[in-house]
C-alpha cells in the first residue's frame, strides 16, 4: 500500500449500517474477548440511534465486556509531553528522539525499524515534513516535534487497518464539525507534499478525523515508570450512549484495553450507559462540553435538577454584601441561566456569575499546574474558602488532583497530617458520588485505590 489510491481502496462509505451488521463487525473486532454468552447486545436506541443493552439482569460490579483498542495514537494535546515513542510509548531522551528515517515522528531506536512503524513512516516521508532535516545534513540538536502533524498520526493508522476493521470505523458516527477540517488543514501545512488535491483521500481523512474526535478516548499508559496519555478508539465502548450518572463505568488497562463494569444493577432489557464527561463536573460545564464536542444536549434527571441531588456542584458564593449564601442556576435548559441565592433570594445575571466562576476556575487551575502537593493542601484549606464554596466542582477537581498525586507518585514523602487531609478529601468526594447515585463508578474505584 504505497499509493494514496491503495490507502482508500477498501474504504467505501457505509453510513447506514444496521445494528445487526454492526454487531457482526464488533464480534470480529472483539475476537477472543467475545464471550460465548454475553450479557449485552447491540440494538436500536431511542437515545441516539443505537446502543448497548442488557440481555439479562446484570449485578452491580459485574463485568460487562473487555475490549482492545482498534487503533491507538498520541493525543498531541497542548502541554502534553511529546517526546514519547509513538509505538512503544517509552520516554525518549532529551535529544536524538526523532525517527532516524526523517519522518519527524518521535520514535525509539528499536521501533524506528519495526514493522509497526514502517508504513506510517513511509507516508510521512512521502508527504515531506517541512521540519525534516535535509538528507545528508547533521541534526542541529534542537529537535522539535510538531503537535499538529503528530495528532494526524492516529488517523493515518486507520488507513492501515484490515478491511473489516476499516468497515467498523466507517460504520461509526462522525460529527462533521468545521473545527475537524481545520485540524486537517493545519496538519497539511506541516508537509510540502500533503495530498490536499486528492478529493477521495481528503474526504475519507475528514471522515476518519470526525470518527476519532467523536468517539476516541484518552487513556493513560505507563511504561518503565513513565506515564503518558494515549488516544484510543474503542468502538464498542464508544457505542454506549451517554448518561450524566451512568449505570456502567469504564477504565483503561494501560491505554490499550477498555474494561466496562456495571456501576449499578441493570435490569434485563435496560440500556447500558456510560458518561462522555467527567462525572463531577457541574450541570453547566457538562452541558457546554456535550454541546460543543458531541452536538447534543442531555435531558437526564440530573441535568434537570439545579441542585444535582443536593451536591451543589455548580454553587458559587452570593455577591450581595453581607450575604454568605450559595448561588445556583435557576433554569436547567439554557447555557446562560439566571442565578438565585438560596439565602437572600437575590437573582444575578449569568454573565456576572460566569465571570466569578471563570475567576475560580483560573485561580485553582493555575495553582494545580504550578504548586506542590503541600502548597495545594494549604491553598485548598486556607485560601479557597474565601472565594469558592467547598461543593464547587472546580474545588473538587483540586482535591482530586491532590489525591491523585499523593497516591500515584512518591507516596512515602508525605506527613501524617498531609495524608489525613488526603483521606478527608476522599471521604468528601465519596459522599458526593453517593448523593449522585454513581454506584461503583470508576472514579470511586480510583480514589479508593481499587484500580491502580
Amino acid at each position: 500500500m504505497n499509493t494514496t489510491a491503495a490507502m482508500i481502496a477498501h474504504m467505501a462509505p457505509d453510513r447506514n449500517t444496521t445494528p445487526e451488521q454492526l454487531a457482526k463487525l464488533i464480534d470480529v473486532h472483539l475476537g477472543d474477548l467475545h464471550e460465548a454468552d454475553p450479557n449485552w447486545t447491540l440494538a436500536a436506541s431511542v437515545v441516539a440511534g443505537r446502543g448497548v443493552f442488557a440481555t439479562r439482569d446484570i449485578a452491580r460490579g459485574e463485568l460487562i465486556f473487555r475490549e482492545r483498542a482498534l487503533v491507538v495514537g498520541p493525543t498531541a494535546r497542548k502541554g502534553a509531553q511529546l517526546n514519547t515513542c509513538v509505538c512503544c510509548h517509552c520516554l525518549l531522551p532529551a535529544q536524538g528522539f526523532l525517527c532516524a528515517h526523517r519522518c519527524t515522528l518521535p520514535v525509539c531506536g528499536p521501533c524506528s525499524d519495526s514493522e509497526t512503524h514502517r508504513e506510517e513512516c513511509q507516508h510521512f516521508q512521502r508527504w515531506q515534513p517541512i521540519d525534516a532535516v535535509p538528507e545528508g545534513a547533521e541534526p542541529s540538536g534542537a529537535e522539535q516535534i510538531n503537535p499538529l502533524s503528530l495528532r494526524i498520526l492516529t488517523a493515518v493508522r486507520v488507513f492501515h487497518l484490515g478491511q473489516q476493521q476499516r468497515s467498523l470505523v466507517d460504520a461509526m458516527q462522525a460529527n462533521a464539525e468545521r473545527g475537524y477540517r481545520q485540524e486537517i488543514i493545519k496538519a497539511a501545512q506541516c508537509f510540502r507534499n500533503f495530498p490536499t488535491t486528492d478529493k477521495p483521500f481528503m474526504d475519507q481523512l475528514f471522515r476518519i478525523v470526525g470518527v476519532l474526535n467523536t468517539n476516541a478516548f484518552e487513556a493513560p499508559c505507563r511504561v518503565d515508570g513513565h506515564e503518558t496519555l494515549l488516544r484510543g478508539l474503542f468502538p464498542l465502548t464508544a457505542i454506549m450512549n451517554h448518561e450524566c450518572t451512568p449505570n456502567a463505568s469504564h477504565y483503561f488497562d494501560n491505554g490499550r484495553m477498555a474494561v466496562v463494569r456495571a456501576a449499578r444493577d441493570i435490569p434485563k432489557g435496560g440500556e447500558i450507559t456510560t458518561t462522555y464527561t467527567k462525572i463531577l463536573w457541574s450541570n453547566l460545564t457538562r452541558g457546554i462540553f456535550l454541546k460543543m464536542t458531541k452536538n447534543f444536549m442531555c435531558d437526564c434527571p440530573r441535568c434537570n435538577d439545579n441542585t444535582e441531588n443536593g451536591t451543589y456542584l455548580s454553587a458559587l458564593f452570593c455577591r450581595e454584601q453581607g450575604c454568605k449564601g450559595l448561588v445556583i442556576p435557576v433554569q436547567t435548559k439554557t447555557m446562560q441561566p439566571d442565578w438565585r441565592c438560596l439565602s437572600c433570594e437575590n437573582v444575578f445575571p449569568h454573565a456576572k456569575m460566569a465571570r466569578y466562576q471563570d475567576f475560580a476556575l483560573n485561580t485553582i487551575n493555575n495553582r494545580i499546574n504550578s504548586s506542590s502537593v503541600q502548597d495545594m493542601i494549604h491553598f485548598i484549606n486556607e485560601l479557597c474558602p474565601r472565594f469558592c464554596p467547598s461543593s464547587n466542582y472546580v474545588l473538587i477537581e483540586a482535591k482530586l488532583n491532590v489525591i491523585w498525586r499523593m497516591t500515584r507518585f512518591n507516596a512515602e514523602q508525605y506527613t501524617d497530617q498531609e495524608v489525613a487531609h488526603k483521606d478527608r478529601y476522599r471521604e468528601e468526594i465519596l459522599a458526593i458520588l453517593h448523593k449522585l447515585g454513581a454506584g461503583e463508578c470508576t472514579l470511586k474505584k480510583l480514589i479508593t485505590e481499587e484500580i491502580q
